[in-house]
């Protein structure tokens, strides 16, 4: 009686250790499972593509940058040699300024867009003739209204841009106390073309160029000494800038 009551002890307790054996295993077969798990999804969470930078929505900022602009023409142009004022010897150049705005709609990797910018640069120079002229040169600014057209690649904008600018400059005369001036209120054409970079998704960063074109010429044969038909150009600019951006998305 007694060794079948141990006996039966012995096999309840083998019974028991063999369920708690095979719990542990579940619970540790479980457990390996979920790790596996776990770390395929973290795997896939590493080497899933990165979300496209995108480029729609409006946008405004400033720059700053270098340029020079060109008269071109002669007044007083008959006289003797190193007398003639003309507009060619003007050197306008400096330091600009300014600020810009636009939208930009993208389409894949395409984006197009449209922007306005202004430009303070105050362009200045004179110098003076063989018997003692003056001529001097001024651009007040440059503005343009323009489309742009560009290839994005993620957080990086190739683009080329085109479309009408708008400029103020004169030029002035001082011939021994006989002050004359044209004034070039113009509107021309600007082409160009830039990089830009979105540093986040609320602030870009660029590099550009753009050349504008005016051709305004103005009549000058009414300045003192000056000869009939003769004209002062204000011919073109060219300007260099970097600038920044900060993006508002599409209101």
């Amino acid at each position: 009686m007694i060794l079948e009551t141990l006996n039966r002890g012995i096999l309840s307790g083998e019974l028991l250790m063999n369920l708690k054996l095979r719990l542990l295993s579940t619970v540790a077969a479980a457990a390996m499972l979920t790790g596996i798990a776990m770390t395929g999804a973290r795997a896939a969470d590493i080497v899933a593509e990165p979300v496209a930078h995108d480029w729609t929505g409006f946008y405004i900022g400033a720059h700053v940058g270098y340029g020079e602009a060109n008269f071109d023409g002669c007044a007083d142009c008959e006289d003797s040699p190193g007398s003639d004022m003309e507009g060619s010897e003007l050197d306008l150049s400096d330091v600009v300024g300014g600020g810009h705005l636009g939208y930009n709609f993208q389409m894949d990797s395409l984006v197009l867009g449209v922007e306005a910018d202004f430009t303070w640069v105050g362009f200045k120079d004179s110098y003076e003739t063989a018997n003692g002229d003056h001529l001097s040169g001024d651009v007040d600014y440059l503005a343009s209204i323009r489309a742009r057209a560009g290839y994005a690649m993620d957080d990086m904008l190739i683009y080329a841009t085109g479309g009408v600018a708008f400029t103020e400059a004169k030029a002035e005369g001082d011939q021994h106390g006989n002050n004359d001036d044209a004034k070039f209120n113009d509107i021309g054409g600007v082409v160009g073309g830039g990089l830009e970079w979105a540093a986040s998704d609320l602030v870009s960063l660029r590099a550009e160029g753009l050349y504008y074109f005016f051709g305004d010429k103005e009549d000058v044969s009414d300045w003192h000494s000056a000869n009939d038909g003769e004209e002062l150009e204000f011919d073109d600019a060219f300007v260099v800038r970097v600038g920044a951006s900060l993006h508002l998305g599409g209101l």
